[in-house]
């Protein structure tokens, strides 16, 4: 049996993919430890893994990523989340002794605790493996935001003097690979996949039932003709947009299911038409099994998720974060459209979804996305990853 120790950033789109794989593990008798914050407890507990939790400064960087209104946003802000985090974890995982720690690719505390400690390491990937084609767009990105470069530059700085860590660059944080790099899209959605080896496995979506005990009325989505709009859990406060959307489909045969989350204005918000189901938390799963088209921000996770349903999507990629390049990505395999969000009108809106639900090739476009998904072999593929190393450097 080995010891694995898992790490994420506390955020639901990168901690959610890990939990099937967690769960698989520990199923196969591995122990697996998982360092997240308190929210995470009752679902990492649920996986049959032991809970470590420490608190994050994740919300005031959030929000500092989001006044910033940068193209890169969030990753200019990691190594400070992990100068946080690190003091609180670090000697309880030196007496853990663990045989492998396996940290999302934005956790930057894992990256460097298993450099300082000297642990084998595995990189978890729920977002691309970045070519070189992807590496010039965020250090284009990145260039226009000189000062946010300075501040990163200071933080290393005090990372090396505090750690003993080897200096690296802003852009290592999207573009570093670990001896085992675990990518959760399949190799036909990845951008240049001719450009990784075996060293990166391209599990597809790790994809299963969540156990969630969320209260929502599934009976009003049978028989209708159903769209889901999510705008993510980060830079969502956004009443603009969600009030688009009121507009777009009001007084249409369409059911709307909108995720709106906790951050948003409420008294900016118009009044919901009775076509529209308002929740700040949704089942995403179990709605996409109901939905024609999705409509989201372009997260690497809701994307999977819906195409693992055979659910074509619109993407409307925020600015402030690194989604566009999916959102691209999307347009270019014909698996839904791309629409501006500082732009688009509800006419538009509306037309595109329009558009996708009469057009048969956007659905057998998105079928063969399904497929490729299941053929990846989703979370226990990465589970057959993770133990195959494990046993290499036990």
């Amino acid at each position: 049996m080995a010891k694995f120790i898992f790490l994420s950033i506390p955020l639901r789109s990168h901690a959610n993919p890990t939990f099937p794989v967690v769960r698989e593990l520990v199923a196969r008798g591995e122990e697996v430890i998982y360092y997240l914050t308190e929210q995470f407890k009752e679902e990492i507990e649920a996986t049959g893994a032991t809970f470590r939790g420490y608190a994050s400064s994740i919300e005031q960087i959030n929000q500092s990523a989001a006044a910033s209104g940068k193209l890169v946003g969030l990753p200019m802000y990691m190594l400070d989340e992990a100068l946080f985090v690190i003091p609180q974890i670090l000697e309880s995982i030196r007496a853990e002794q663990p045989d492998c720690l396996v940290y999302e690719t934005m956790c930057l505390s894992g990256k460097l605790i298993a450099e300082i400690l000297h642990i084998p390491a595995v990189n978890f990937r729920m977002i691309f493996a970045f070519s070189k084609r992807l590496t010039q767009i965020f250090q284009a990105n990145a260039s226009h935001d000189p000062a946010g470069i300075a501040a990163f530059q200071k933080s290393l700085a005090q990372a090396q003097a505090l750690y003993n860590v080897q200096p690296f660059h802003l852009g290592s944080i999207f573009t570093h690979e670990a001896e085992l790099n675990i990518v959760t899209i399949p190799r036909a959605f990845q951008v240049d996949s001719d450009e990784f080896g075996a060293n990166y496995r391209f599990v597809g979506s790790a994809i299963a039932p969540r156990k969630e005990e969320v209260e929502f009325p599934f009976e009003e989505l049978e028989n209708q003709s159903v769209i889901y709009i999510s705008h993510g859990t980060v830079y969502n406060n956004k009443p603009g947009f969600f009030n688009q959307c009121f507009a777009a489909f009001a007084d249409t045969p369409w059911k709307v299911v909108l995720s709106i989350g906790t951050n948003v204005d409420r008294e900016k918000l118009d009044a919901a038409p009775a076509n529209f189901i308002v929740r700040a938390y949704v089942p995403q799963l179990e709605i996409l099994k109901y939905a024609s088209v999705c409509v989201t921000h372009g997260s690497m996770t809701t994307l999977m998720e819906a195409f693992a349903q055979g659910v074509p999507v619109v993407v409307i990629p925020q600015s402030t974060s690194d989604v566009t390049v999916n959102a691209l990505r999307v347009k270019e395999l014909g698996l839904g459209l791309m629409l501006d969000e500082k732009s688009f009108t509800p006419e538009e809106l509306r037309a595109a979804v329009g558009n996708i639900s009469s057009d048969l090739a956007f659905y057998t476009r998105t079928q063969q996305m399904r497929e490729e998904i299941d053929q990846a072999g989703g979370y226990t593929k990465a589970a057959d990853a993770l133990q195959d190393f494990a046993r290499i450097h036990v």
